[in-house]
């Protein structure tokens, strides 16, 4: 029955302790099944959400991408409300994907419940534009303003959305003007602000009395109203025949994400993997530079030796495509890369003709640069991977830094969406990270901040320092028996740093979360983590220091204390430093500091820039003198 389904549509109950989860208010679950409508079934989700409501928008849209790549024949719905649609800017964001290639979902029908009041805020107070749904003439969307109290018209306007959709493809607003009679809230009272208004909403009778004696009938709604208060009644209690499985938000799951995933290739079949990589089709003019990278990979694939970070990126994505992965990788100039180092579409320099070097494997993968936005696009990631959990979705961000501008999609859904809602992803995110004297912007993903983040198995954070130990992570996801979203700390330094290179042989095993150095005799340990680590390697050997063991810190979280006891076993008695790049009031060390000093069971060292408000000095002298400030103290060579 309708009074069904809209009862369990305001949320299902909490979900039981025995999953681990924490579940979520009731209004904000969501619902998934079915329902008929004139005679058919109809499959219909409503997506989990949180109380910052307009982030689920893209969300949505991801998951019906996801649905619609599968097979699927969809229709998606987005509801607003009037001040969220016309004052979050995410709105507009998603607007501008609906018509580009790798974001459209055939055209989306926005629903504006508009209340012209925004809690307690006037139309006029919380938007310059003369109505709420104004900011869709950005795409030339119609809008079709509609009394919500004329059900006639209410019927025509849904009628002709749903037309105009099927025939053009393309978003469409429907803008239903209408009044809330209650509060914003249960305990909210709107005549404390709009006294006018709510006098006039008072006098108004039940929208049903007043359509009923239109057409000249009595409003029979007694029966509906009493199979509504007995349906909310009873979703109260209700529960599910069979508990959802959460394997995910198992008590042992960080021992489970700790366990070893064979993800290793033979070196042969990673050659021929590489042949396709670098085979261009014939009469393309390929650019100087664009050729003398691409017989720098020939080079390096044949001889073995050498792989390069953009070069081990992308035999995965190719080992991955040529089983037939979904493999979906997008981001800001990330077809070419941001630091030049990709090179995922070749262009002609006559004539305009593009070639896509993954085109070539048996599932091409979705490859594509995204508009100069955060927020949306990842949210739309987020989404698709939930709805493709059997591939491998990847967001890029152009630096570390503007993840800071999608902060909702990750606190909101990235690393609590399982948590929540018992949402399943394996998006990566690749965030460029390292202070390379280009001053404060640019220069971190802050690891602090996401660290934080880290609870229950809920994420992974790698920094990894070898192209090859990049590759077993991102083949990983898709190879491990859970699902789980991924943080990468990109490098820039390292992508074409020459300490920063991988022999085929090392392709062929697993991800490696610590790495240790050979067992020498050391009166130091210094652990560190990416790009500092292959610096203070290669200080360290130029120094010709012998004295001083170096260990890399590979995966962050979840933390790997067994591998790092095996590692400074050899050291009972060594001086034991963490060092990294990031002032003393970010970075790891805080919320490193007690973990390691359990694991050796005495306290560590910091080893860093001074704290500092900025993330990095602007000047590049003075950035650069601060990293050898750090290298020189992490090594002793003061001394």
């Amino acid at each position: 029955p309708l009074a069904q389904v809209i009862a369990e549509a305001r949320g299902t109950p909490a979900l039981p302790e025995s999953l681990g989860a924490s579940s979520d208010s009731p209004y904000h679950l969501g619902w998934d099944g079915t329902v008929e409508i004139e005679g058919q079934d109809v499959d219909v989700w409503i997506a989990p959400h949180p109380s910052h409501l307009s982030i689920v928008a893209p969300v949505g849209m991801g998951f019906a991408r996801a649905a619609i790549k599968a097979g699927a024949s969809v229709l998606p719905l987005s509801l607003h409300t009037d001040a969220a649609f016309a004052g979050q800017g995410v709105n507009a964001e998603l607007l501008q994907l609906s018509g580009l290639a790798p974001f459209t979902v055939g055209g989306t029908i926005h629903l504006i419940l508009n209340n012209q009041i925004g809690f307690t805020t006037d139309g006029e107070e919380g938007r310059t534009a003369r109505t709420a749904a104004d900011f869709a003439k950005v795409i030339e969307a119609p809008i079709l303003h509609v009394n919500g109290d004329d059900p006639d018209a209410v019927l025509s306007a849904a009628e002709t959305a749903v037309a105009y959709r099927q025939a053009f493809g393309a978003d469409v607003v429907v803008d239903l003007i209408a009044y809330r009679r209650k509060g914003h809230n249960e305990i909210d009272q709107p005549r404390f602000t709009q006294p006018d208004m709510y006098r006039a909403i008072d006098a108004l009778a039940p929208l049903s009395e007043r359509y009923g004696s239109e057409l000249g009938q009595n409003a029979e709604i007694e029966d509906f109203a009493r199979d509504l208060d007995a349906a909310f009644e009873a979703s109260g209690t209700w529960r599910s025949n069979s508990v959802p499985a959460a394997p995910g938000l198992a008590p042992g799951i960080e021992k489970q994400m700790l366990s070893p995933v064979q993800t290793g290739m033979e070196p042969e079949a990673l050659r021929s993997l590489g042949t396709k990589l670098i085979d261009v089709p014939c009469g393309l003019t390929v650019h100087p530079k664009v050729t003398a990278f691409l017989d720098a990979r020939r080079e390096a694939t044949n001889t073995g030796h050498g792989i390069d970070w953009a070069t081990a990126e992308a035999l995965a994505l190719a080992s991955l495509a040529d089983t037939d992965v979904p493999v979906r990788l997008g981001g800001q100039d990330s077809v070419r890369g941001a630091f030049t180092q990709r090179h995922l579409r070749i262009h002609c320099q006559h004539g305009g003709r593009t070639h896509d070097v993954l085109s070539r494997f048996a599932a091409p993968p979705q490859i594509h640069d995204t508009p100069l936005t955060e927020n949306a696009v990842l949210g739309f990631e987020y989404g698709y991977s939930v709805g493709r959990p059997d591939g491998l979705t990847i967001w890029e961000a152009q630096f570390g830094d503007f993840l800071n501008v999608a902060q909702p999609i990750f606190d909101q859904f990235i690393t609590c969406g399982e948590d929540r809602w018992l949402f399943r992803s394996n998006l990566v995110m690749l965030l460029p990270h390292g202070l390379d004297g280009g001053g404060p912007d640019h220069a971190t993903a802050r690891p602090e901040r996401l660290l934080a983040a880290c609870a229950k198995g809920n994420i992974q954070v790698v920094n990894p320092s070898t192209p090859a130990n990049y590759f077993h992570a991102l083949r990983r996801q898709v190879f491990a028996q859970w699902r789980k979203p991924l943080v990468v700390l990109a490098p820039k330094a390292l992508l074409r740093h020459p300490g920063a290179r991988s022999a085929l042989p090392e392709f062929d095993g697993r991800f490696q979360t610590v790495l240790k150095p050979r067992k020498r005799p050391a009166r130091r340990v210094v652990l560190s983590t990416g790009k500092l680590a292959v610096l203070l390697e290669q200080a360290r050997d130029k120094a010709g220091t012998t004295d001083v063991a170096l260990i890399r810190l590979e995966q962050l979280y979840p933390l790997d204390r067994a591998a790092l006891r095996r590692a400074l076993k050899p050291y009972p008695d060594a001086e034991l430093i963490w060092a990294q790049e990031e002032p003393e009031n970010m970075g790891y060390f805080l919320w490193l500091d007690r973990r390691l000093e359990e694991i050796a069971g005495r306290r560590w060292r910091l080893v860093s820039r001074p704290a500092s408000p900025s993330a990095a000095s602007g000047p590049k002298p003075w950035d650069d003198a601060h990293l050898d400030a750090v290298i020189a103290t992490a090594l002793d060579l003061e001394n």
